[in-house]
């Protein structure tokens, strides 16, 4: 095959664009979607809640990075940006559909005194492409707006994982 007919590498700028562009279209989905229909079971809260979770800590460990790799803040910061509008899409369906519970943020202890290590890039890559395989197989348990909700999650926690911080 000639070499002009391979697709070129995309460039950092390109990558944090379609990063952008992946949180972009999880947002206009929530705004856009409507309820789905079903019976909503604990079941499905407790997944949601499962997924909101870890868009949390994903986002605490990128916002963490961002303070020890300064030179990586361009990407950590998506990725912080994108989670935390992951983990609002998910607060809000989990309110939608547990009729108005919320789930609180989590807060790290105040009685510990013992200092907890920051985390790597490679832990948040790890939790990334954990969290992005727990999304889709989440998503195929779901239909209409959960499925494509956790759909979308998935797809950017890939991108941000293969793409992002490659």
């Amino acid at each position: 095959m000639p070499t002009s007919a391979i697709a070129p590498s995309l460039s950092r700028r390109s990558a944090i664009r379609l990063a952008a562009g992946a949180a972009l279209a999880t947002v206009g989905l929530v705004t856009t979607a409507g309820c789905s229909s079903g019976e909503d079971t604990a079941a499905t809260v407790d997944t949601l809640t499962t997924h909101l979770r870890r868009a949390r800590k994903d986002a605490d460990m990128a916002a963490a990075l961002i303070a020890i790799l300064p030179e990586r803040v361009n990407e950590l910061s998506v990725i912080q940006s994108e989670r935390s509008a992951h983990a609002d899409s998910l607060a809000a369906e989990i309110d939608r559909v547990s009729g108005g519970e919320s789930i609180p943020p989590s807060t790290p202890s105040t009685t510990t005194t013992t200092q907890v290590p920051p985390p790597t890039l490679e832990e948040l890559l790890t939790g990334l492409s954990e969290s992005g395989r727990s999304a889709a197989d989440s998503a195929r348990n779901e239909s209409g707006y959960r499925a494509g909700l956790l759909g979308s999650i998935s797809a950017a926690c890939t991108v941000q994982s293969i793409v992002v911080l490659a």
